[in-house]
């Protein structure tokens, strides 16, 4: 997983924070498998990983007194989760988890089966599910879009919802006497073919010299330029690498770039895509450089608060730039990285930009007969020279067009349409997919009058593709569901993806769970909120979107 910083100055929160009291919540002993801070997908992480000894099932405890104020429950992203309130002015959360405490169970399957569906989140009021401290609410697990087994942890400001790091109250629990690991620099120009999202860039790798880490070959550079880095932190006894709390970088000691982790709003979350090389990012393996550059569409309103200038500097005179960068974790173990950059006069004329230049501070549109895009005010954090190609692939019903640039991100929702060049099938029966090295995306919008519609987050390959076929159910060792007492089956769409599903004995909703990255349904036939014995009849209904379903049913003995 790749380590990353948000820049945040949150002193006041972090003290405060440094005061409230909570018990671990798990009673085995504490390894994180991820921090606070590093990159996801578009967003920061927004709690901490504890590891559960690669187990599902450990019993989790609530770290203080307070009321489930919360519970959401999918086959994605979290998985299932509780909230709980408490009197401090904080909130914490438990996420992918196997199961929840049989005080919290029960009402929650009493919802699922009002509402017959699995995925729910509902609120609840204080008296409703109090909870003790150290009270067992939950078991570990692995659901949602969780890579493995663990707990997913976060301490969140009440009010605010903020996430705050939960680090710092169970430092004495989780061991680190390891400093941060740099692993290379890089200096970009900014006075080259940039189009405020790609700049020239040179990257330098790092050698341990003594007690510091330096470049392993000369640094040059001229005009305005900007740095970036790559690091990860390591913890004792685990070889899971890390995010770092507080990255320091000076010039000629001058602070350019001072960035601390203690806090992140979810509003901005994704502005982490305007703080990484994100070109490296996408194009390199997922290797994330973080860069000194604030770009003027970047709105974090922490650091944009905390930092003067934009991180970048300039070299106009042929002699040395110190440059030092200085990190620290949150155990305070720090390392320390020196270059020296020798000023070198460039007289090479810059060269000029392709494409059409949309500007970040306004809405930009860009339209042909066959494709129009439309980025909103705040979709770009630069200016940025748009451009567009297309070509013809037999296997869709559009040309497949380029819109923009895959590296350069987009913060906002973005409009895309697209005309179909083969229009022969039911409107339904069509959908958009993004492609990149021969995989396909699934992007669900609207046909409208021969063209495709859709909001699209990224710049890329696109095209309108139909669906036609039917999702699949397979049984799943159907012999044992009876021994069991529980129903498996494997649903999948190879085109549109699957929308929704429902599954009925004799008639009467049946609640079943899905786990959408193994593409499992399964139904417990014990527990059920209805009497119900013997021989009975189960339909499942399977539909994607395109509005294609499948029908199964099966003979089972309860």
């Amino acid at each position: 997983m790749l380590a990353i910083v948000c820049v945040c100055v949150c002193v006041a929160i972090y003290a405060q924070q440094e005061e409230v009291k909570m018990v671990s919540p798990l009673d085995v002993p504490l390894y994180l498998s991820a921090n606070f801070g590093e990159l996801r997908s578009n967003h920061f992480h927004s709690g901490v990983d504890f590891k559960t000894q690669g187990r599902t099932g450990l019993k989790v405890y609530a770290a203080e007194e307070g009321y489930v104020s919360r519970v959401a429950v999918s086959p994605w992203g979290y998985g299932k989760a509780l909230y709980i309130t408490h009197p401090t002015g904080y909130t914490t959360v438990y996420a992918h988890l196997q199961s929840f405490a049989s005080f919290i169970a029960d009402t929650v399957q009493a919802i699922q089966y009002e509402k017959e569906s699995y995925a729910i989140d509902v609120t609840f009021a204080a008296g409703e599910l109090p909870v003790s401290r150290g009270m067992m609410i939950a078991r570990s697990g692995n659901s949602g879009s969780s890579g493995g087994p663990h707990l997913h942890f976060e301490i969140r400001h009440t009010e605010s919802e903020s996430p705050l790091n939960p680090l710092p109250l169970y430092r004495e629990l989780v061991k680190d006497n390891r400093p941060p690991e740099p692993q290379l620099v890089a200096l970009y120009a900014h006075d080259g073919i940039g189009d405020g999202n790609h700049y020239a860039r040179k990257k330098y790798q790092l050698q341990k010299v003594g007690n510091e880490y330096r470049p392993t070959t000369e640094m040059t550079g001229w005009g305005r330029v900007s740095l970036g880095i790559k690091v990860y932190d390591r913890m004792n006894e685990t070889s899971n690498i890390y995010g770092v709390r507080h990255v320091r970088c000076e010039v000629d000691d001058e602070v350019l770039y001072d960035a601390v982790m203690d806090s992140i709003t979810f509003h901005e979350s994704r502005y982490i895509n305007s703080l990484v090389d994100y070109k490296e990012l996408r194009s390199n393996k997922g290797s994330a450089i973080m860069r000194t550059y604030i770009q003027p569409g970047s709105n974090l309103s922490m650091i944009n608060g905390a930092m003067e200038g934009d991180g970048t500097f300039v070299i106009d005179e042929e002699r040395v730039y110190h440059c030092r960068y200085e990190l620290t974790d949150l155990h305070g173990n720090v390392s320390i990285v020196s270059m020296d950059i020798e000023g070198r006069r460039n007289d090479t004329p810059p060269l000029t930009p392709e494409g059409v230049k949309m500007e970040y501070k306004h809405d930009n549109e860009y339209a042909t007969e066959e494709m129009n895009i439309q980025l909103p005010q705040g979709a770009l954090y630069d200016d940025y020279y748009f451009t567009h190609s297309q070509y013809e692939d037999e296997r869709y019903y559009s040309s497949v067009h380029e819109v923009g640039s895959r590296n350069v991100p987009l913060h906002k929702w973005c409009k895309l349409s697209l005309k179909l060049t083969c229009d022969t099938l039911p409107d339904e029966k069509y959908y958009m997919v993004s492609i990149y090295n021969e995989k396909k995306s699934v992007i669900i919008g609207e046909y409208d009058a021969g063209w495709y519609v859709a909001d699209v987050r990224e710049g890329g390959h696109y095209a309108i593709a139909a669906d036609v076929t039917a999702p699949t159910i397979v049984a799943v060792k159907q012999q044992q569901w009876a021994k069991n007492g529980v129903v498996k089956l494997t649903i999948k769409d190879s085109g549109s993806g699957i929308m929704q599903y429902r599954g009925e004995i004799d008639g009467k909703y049946v609640l079943m769970e899905y786990d959408a990255k193994r593409h499992e349904l399964s139904c417990k036939l014990k527990g059920l909120p209805y009497t119900l014995r013997g021989a009975k009849r189960l339909t499942v209904v399977v539909t994607d979107h395109c509005g294609n379903s499948k029908t199964a049913q099966y003979n089972i003995t309860i």
